[in-house]
């Protein structure tokens, strides 16, 4: 199939519109009374791939709410030591940050383009059957911005006609009105996309807009705000899961997921492609996650996975395929072009350590690795089991053979300033980046995640043993993705009980989705309670070590890792079970900007807690 890339600048061009700065700055220049571009075809294609492209700008996906998502999500941690990205990563998010702008403003620039695009697209002279079709389109975006919006920020202003510049006057709708808006949205894309069967990637169509009605009814399903209503959304969920199950299949190796420009994939529901060739549309996520030099485009490495997430995903399933897809702990030095033989790998002390030298005549530390099953508790190891296994980490001088043991309890846990020894979010990294540019695909929504939303249905609905085989479906494919096949992750046992199978779920969706576009709303979906769930993954990180006073201390959130979470300063040291804390980020601060320049809004709208 060809690979389609969204026209930004050839669409405002071709109609004779502004210029590319003024077009992207507040509303699309080619709206109210532009009426000649939604009388032919061509230029209205052009108009909706608009649509589609502001999706891929730095503020959206491009950076903006991808880095909000990932970054602000409870399970990962800041490269940056103090700046803006610690505080988001750290769960102490503030109002002014630039980041948490660029995501919403990103999504409502998107929702403006839409509307626009419908009043002028349904004004316009082009057959009934083709202002169906792109209408559908456009109401799919907008609904797909709320939906964001929505599930970030909550109660947010909800604007569905053309308007002049950003800062008309709005105030915040409920969010039960927002996301009655979605459905609405989503619902007529339904109904007016052909059934046709056919899919382009970078575009929606039918059976896409089913599984986006099945993950909103199902996420309704899990919001404790909204349980009187449980049953209607878990019953609509699994009505749009039993249309959608089996139209799609899993990627045979989950690594090829995350390939530079990922296209025809089975298990692409809907994803976003990037181009270079514009200076909006283009994907910056290296910037965000990529380690210093592992591209020759600029890498400022400003958000890695957590110590204590990548301990647990590495404890529960050693061997796991999906680690090396998910983790970076090595990566070969791009800088001035060169490609160094394997350097550094690791960002990583624990569970191994290596280093490769760049010529022969450097020193080459030796590989060092901690089996999991000499230990107690495979994600918490003790000072004991450490100091049992210390002899395996070394280095070696490779002229005189001198080899100095390293102080593993030492590096285990280093001070908040060190982050040297912190894993790395390999997902989104492009090693063929170029000054910032990618032009690498995201698939936003796959069928993986769908199986694992369809099974949390199910076991609601009381079909355990149904739910069991869909997730096993996700583990099979897991294991599978290498050659032999792994051992791990294992299949689900049969007997499991409903709640033993939620928890499950929470988990494997973390395990298989770590690091992907839904990860803030994925952990924040049951409220406080998923909330907490999440954030004790990292809570439980904890070593017993010998204090400065010479006593043992265990649990004590000042001694722990290197977590900021844990610091003496930290945001939330011991909080984990402080609901005012846990409510407080269960959804993002709207941005100053916003409240300053919205007269329908006060500092009174302000979301709890900031």
């Amino acid at each position: 199939m060809k690979l389609i890339k969204y026209i930004f600048v050839l669409g405002v061009v071709s109609v004779g519109l502004s210029s590319c700065e003024d077009w992207l700055d507040e509303d699309p220049k080619y709206s109210v009374d532009n009426t000649v571009v939604f009388d032919s075809q061509e230029t209205a294609k052009q108009a909706l791939d608009a649509c589609y492209g502001y999706l891929t700008t730095q503020d959206c996906f491009g950076q903006g709410v991808y880095e909000m998502s990932v970054g602000g999500s409870g399970l990962s941690w800041s490269q940056t030591n103090g700046g803006e990205s610690d505080r988001y990563a750290s769960l102490n998010a503030t109002p002014a940050g630039d980041a948490l702008l660029w995501a919403w403003r990103g999504l409502y620039k998107a929702v403006q383009e839409c509307n626009t695009f419908i009043v002028n697209m349904n004004n316009g002279s082009l057959s009934a059957e083709l202002k169906e079709n792109y209408t559908a389109q456009a109401s799919f975006i907008r609904g797909l911005c709320y939906y964001y919006l929505s599930m970030m920020w909550g109660d947010v202003p909800l604007r569905t006609e053309p308007s002049a510049h950003d800062g008309i006057s709005e105030p915040k709708s409920p969010f039960t009105d927002v996301v009655e808006q979605i459905f609405t949205d989503w619902k007529y894309a339904y109904d007016y996309l052909p059934e046709d069967g056919t899919h382009t990637d970078g575009y929606i169509d039918k059976m896409g807009v089913a599984a986006y009605l099945a993950k909103l009814n199902w996420i309704l399903s899990c919001n404790p705000d909204l349980a009187e209503h449980k049953s209607d959304y878990l019953n609509d969920a699994k009505y749009w899961c039993d249309i959608v199950y089996g139209k799609y299949s899993l990627q045979p190796r989950y690594a090829d997921l995350f390939v530079n420009h990922v296209q025809d994939s089975p298990e692409s529901i809907f994803q976003l492609n990037f181009t270079t060739s514009s200076d909006y549309s283009w994907n910056r996520l290296n910037w965000i996650f990529a380690a210093d030099n592992a591209s020759q485009g600029t890498a400022y490495q400003r958000i890695r996975s957590s110590k204590a997430f990548h301990d647990l995903f590495r404890g529960t399933y050693p061997g796991d395929p999906r680690y090396d897809a998910t983790f970076l702990t090595r990566w070969y030095d791009a800088k001035n072009g060169s490609s160094y033989h394997l350097v550094s790998d690791s960002v990583y002390t624990y569970p191994y350590k290596s280093y490769k030298s760049r010529s022969t005549s450097r020193v080459v530390d030796a590989v060092a690795y901690i089996p999991y099953n000499q230990m107690a508790d495979a994600t918490n190891p003790t000072v004991e089991e450490l100091t049992t296994l210390q002899e395996q980490f070394y280095t070696e001088n490779t002229t005189t053979g001198e080899k100095k043991v390293i102080d593993l309890v030492g590096q285990f846990a280093t001070s908040v300033g060190d982050h040297a020894g912190w894993p790395l979010w390999k997902k989104q990294i492009d090693f063929n980046c170029q000054a910032q540019q990618s032009n690498n695909n995201i698939i936003l929504y796959r069928y993986a995640d769908f199986l694992l939303l369809m099974a949390d249905v199910y076991n609601e609905l009381n079909e355990t043993g149904r739910a069991i085989g869909l997730v096993n479906e996700v583990l099979s494919r897991a294991r599978t993705s290498v050659t032999p096949a792994a051992t791990q992750p294992a299949d689900f046992p049969s007997n499991l009980t409903k709640d033993e199978l939620r928890d499950k779920i929470f988990y494997e969706r973390l395990f298989e989705l770590a690091a992907e576009p839904e990860m803030y709303i994925d952990i924040r979906r049951g409220g406080t309670k998923t909330l907490k769930m999440a954030l004790e993954i990292v809570n439980r990180h904890a070593i017993t070590y010998e204090h400065s006073e010479g006593e043992k201390q265990k649990q004590n959130p000042d001694q722990r890792f290197r977590d900021r979470y844990f610091g003496a300063d930290a945001t939330f040291c011991g909080k984990v079970t402080d609901e005012n804390f846990l409510k407080k980020n269960l959804h993002l601060p709207i941005p100053h900007s916003e409240l300053s320049s919205n007269d329908g809004m006060s500092a009174a709208d302000q979301n709890y807690g900031y």
